[in-house]
């Protein structure tokens, strides 16, 4: 097992040979023996033991970090931990537990890489989790990808120059207990694996069991499946690439996807399915999505991350704002100064709008347009016009619309009046005519 082991690790560190090697090891059997094997490779490579204790479990997580450590100091192998509230964090973010210790674990890992100069992460999936992972995947709704099990070697997330290496994959279970034994490793067994209302423990202690009395061999039979999905995830992938140029473009991180050409690619479903997946939007939205490209324009599809518009002939992707995007205030940029000898209120960049400043009442304030807004766009004399006819005129998609910037003022009476619409358009009786002293330019700060 050393041998192929090694042979493994050879190939996933072929890239930098005298890279350093972060292990994740949380104490039980499959990282315990991933670490043991790490310590007598032949390859020598620079080590390090990043342990996770979640807090999860008491005294068991406790015992966890201190068989970790035990075995970092006997082997002179530097030791790394991190205690985390993960109840508390997955409460606060709304996660399971699961994947609030997942993201807690490889948040931190990605750290330490960026910080200490990790050329690698080794975590120790194995076979068994693979063919878990496949299954979990078919139950739960997948396309090729998902088919393909856990990769072996991935960018980390986080730290896109580091390796996030799993070199443990090609080993099943059984195989590894085989070696923790014979060799004598210690690890400790986590009670939570038992627990079958946990789907993957399901798998693993309830369908496995049956998959073997048909199959003895299904493990290494669902190892070679996989690697034909991925080659043929691979070929798809060099389609998807060199087709999707034709009808999907990105302008200012917004996705344009051109519906006519598009459905002219033939598959139509497939095409949508590889775009969109990737923004977070499920299968039920993928066919509604779909239904609405012959709809009228207006339809609205919201993921977790991205807002989806059909207007006229396209589909566009908007990214959902982040945290701090929504106090549109805090990012006007108001700077006013004397008008100069000469001064030409057309020679402006475009992004910047130019006011009279002694016709405003500063501070101005920023948001986000209201129904039944009205203001008077530059170069009309007279009257006001609604906010969204003035939207309409220009084109806009109903996330446009939702997007652009209202500048205000408040009168000494406490009346809102708008002075602009940022990056558009002021109002003109706001305007800078040859009277004006002051001058005050409205722009946007950057992020």
């Amino acid at each position: 097992m050393q041998d192929r082991f090694d042979k493994a690790l050879s190939r996933l560190t072929a890239g930098r040979p005298d890279g350093r090697v972060l292990l994740a090891v949380s104490g039980g059997i499959d990282s315990m023996t991933m670490a043991d094997l790490f310590l007598h490779s032949a390859l020598r490579l620079p080590l390090a033991v990043a342990h996770v204790n979640f807090q999860l479990r008491g005294s068991e997580s406790d015992g966890d970090e201190a068989l970790v450590r035990r075995w970092c100091e006997k082997n002179g192998v530097p030791f790394l931990v991190k205690r985390v509230e993960t109840g508390k964090h997955a409460s606060e973010r709304g996660l399971s537990v699961e994947m609030a210790a997942r993201e807690l674990r490889y948040d931190w890992f990605a750290e330490l890489c960026r910080e200490q100069g990790f050329a690698y992460l080794a975590v120790a999936h194995n076979l068994d989790d693979s063919a878990e992972t496949l299954l979990l995947h078919l139950l739960r709704g997948t396309g090729l990808r998902g088919l393909a099990g856990i990769r072996e070697d991935v960018p980390l997330p986080g730290a896109e120059d580091v390796r996030l290496i799993r070199p443990l994959l090609d080993f099943t279970r059984r195989e590894i207990e085989s070696y923790a034994v014979r060799a004598g490793v210690e690890f400790h067994v986590d009670a939570t694996n038992a627990d079958t209302s946990i789907a993957r423990n399901r798998i693993r202690h309830d369908i496995f069991p049956q998959l073997a009395s048909i199959n003895p061999s299904f493990l290494r039979t669902f190892q070679a499946e996989m690697k034909h999905f991925a080659q043929a995830q691979h070929l798809l992938d060099e389609v998807y690439e060199a087709g999707r140029k034709d009808f999907c473009s990105e302008r200012e991180g917004v996705i344009h996807i051109d519906i006519p050409t598009l459905q002219g690619k033939g598959q139509t479903d497939w095409w949508l399915y590889r775009i969109l997946s990737d923004f977070g939007f499920n299968a039920d939205q993928l066919a509604q999505i779909e239904r609405s490209l012959d709809a009228l324009s207006g339809k609205e599809f919201l993921s977790p991350t991205h807002r989806l518009v059909k207007d006229r002939r396209e589909l566009r992707i908007y990214p959902l704002p982040g945290p701090g995007d929504g106090d549109l205030t805090a990012r006007l940029d108001v700077r006013t100064f004397s008008v100069p000898a000469g001064f030409d209120p057309k020679q402006k960049p475009d992004d910047v709008l130019f006011v009279d400043a002694d016709l405003v009442r500063l501070p101005l304030s920023a948001r986000p347009p209201r129904e039944g807004d009205r203001f008077r766009p530059f170069g009309m004399h007279r009257g006001t016009k609604l906010l969204s006819d003035f939207f309409t005129d220009l084109k806009l998609d109903v996330e446009q619309k939702r997007r652009e910037v209202v500048v205000t003022m408040q009168k000494e009476n406490g009346d809102e009046v708008i002075v602009a619409i940022l990056g558009r358009r002021i109002d003109d009786r706001f305007k800078v005519t040859a009277a004006t002293r002051s001058v005050a330019a409205l722009s946007w700060k950057a992020k």
